[in-house]
């Protein structure tokens, strides 16, 4: 991680969420790094499905928009709360990411693999666990 920040949001973060996609993509392929990861920590409550915020109509659509800021020119702390956001609140496949790989700093690269196959580990699982099953029933 880089270094100790302080990062808060405002009901203007949250308003920009409400206007929909069109206002988060504006803000968050924009050159304001601040504004950035103000509102990526505001999506953070959005998406936490604890707090019952309802954003199912934009979610595929932000999904790729999260992905998109990973791959694009951005400071590196707006580029791990993407991803943080991507692994704590959605589920893969990522195909902007698998298809930019190659374009992903280094020091990311570990966490993004592990983002990327997260539903791919879950249903080898879940084939383990189906065939200990079998296997203790007999």
């Amino acid at each position: 991680m880089g270094k100790s920040r302080c990062v808060t949001y405002t009901e203007k973060d949250k308003e920009i969420v409400r206007k929909g996609l069109t206002s988060i993509q504006k803000v968050l392929l924009g050159e304001d790094m601040d504004k950035k990861r103000s509102l990526l920590f505001c999506l953070d409550w959005y998406m936490d499905p604890y707090y019952g915020q309802d954003i199912a109509d934009i979610k595929d659509e932000l999904i790729n928009l999260l992905q998109t800021v990973v791959i694009i020119s951005n400071d590196i702390d707006v580029k791990e709360d993407a991803l943080q956001l991507l692994g704590d609140y959605t589920w893969g496949p990522y195909q902007i990411l698998e298809e930019h790989f190659d374009d992903i700093e280094n020091e990311l690269r570990p966490d993004v693999e592990y983002i990327v196959n997260m539903h791919r580990i879950a249903k080898i699982e879940q084939i383990m666990v189906a065939e200990c099953e079998k296997l203790y029933e007999e």
